[in-house]
């Protein structure tokens, strides 16, 4: 008898794990800065990553929907909305931000699924050029290493050495490295920083990042209520940055859940998420 109840459950569980994948929901944080003058209307960002491919409906009708009805001043993606495997079709992810850059000043960032496809000779003209080509001809602002200005807000967008996201024997981040690559920010100004993956997040405040928007974790993939996620890409269990709101001194990390999987699809009490961030004046 007990024997058989473990095994509905196990069932059940499976069963939800994979439903969960086409499960949307939308988290909404606030964030104040007295970087933001004092006529600053505010602004609202849909943060969005690691989509892998998902779809939620028909040409991820559901998706844009809740996009088009949080009513966004700007779209920033962190990356990983691909899937980094040389045979993978990402029409879906193309389709998806294309649709935004027509409404919307969309902004993106590389994860470390784009980055595997641009770092592969075999798919870098085959798959990963054409995809980056056809969305900067629809108007999305690919930020490697590069700054903008939107409107007195600095987005910068990092794009890490692929051996940051290694399993085991990753290099120390450093201020210097960011600098490096993307220099020292102009800190009279509000910058917000596209990092993909939060591990460095203490080395992303040091440089000057008011506010850090990241993914890649998945939310941990299942979560356990009172020990948060499961697992991290890099093997790690009960990660310290797993997903949420993270504070280091005046500077905020918004981590997403992400809005899909790739490789083994899953996910436990880890609904897909999309994330709406309102920017306002220090009240």
């Amino acid at each position: 008898m007990l024997n058989n109840i473990l095994i509905l459950l196990l069932i059940i569980l499976v069963i939800r794990m994979i439903f969960e994948n086409k499960m949307l929901s939308t988290t909404h944080y606030t964030i104040s800065s007295e970087k933001f003058s004092a006529n600053f209307q505010g602004k609202r960002i849909i943060l969005l990553s690691d989509l892998h491919n998902n779809s939620f409906g028909k040409n991820n009708k559901k998706l844009l929907n809740a996009i088009h009805d949080s009513k966004p001043d700007v779209i920033m993606i962190a990356g990983d909305m691909l899937v980094g495997h040389p045979k993978a079709d990402n029409t879906v992810a193309l389709k998806l931000v294309e649709e935004l850059a027509r409404q919307y000043t969309v902004f993106y960032s590389k994860g470390n699924h784009e980055q595997k496809l641009s770092l592969n000779p075999l798919t870098w003209e085959s798959s990963y050029k054409e995809y980056e080509d056809k969305l900067k001809k629809s108007n999305v602002k690919f930020l490697v290493n590069e700054s903008e200005n939107y409107e007195n807000i600095i987005v910068s967008g990092i794009d890490i050495s692929i051996d940051f996201y290694r399993k085991f024997n990753r290099p120390e981040m450093s201020v210097s490295y960011l600098e490096e690559s993307l220099k020292k920010p102009d800190m009279d100004k509000f910058t917000i920083l596209l990092a993909h993956n939060p591990m460095y997040f203490k080395d992303y405040v040091k440089w000057g990042a008011d506010l850090v928007l990241s993914g890649h974790v998945h939310g941990g993939i299942a979560r356990i209520p009172g020990l948060g996620g499961v697992i991290s890409p890099q093997y790690k269990f009960f990660p310290k940055y797993d997903y949420g709101e993270f504070k280091e001194g005046s500077s905020t990390m918004i981590l997403s859940r992400g809005l899909g999987a790739h490789t083994i699809k899953l996910r436990l009490f880890n609904l897909p998420e999309l994330v709406v961030i309102d920017l306002i004046g220090k009240q």
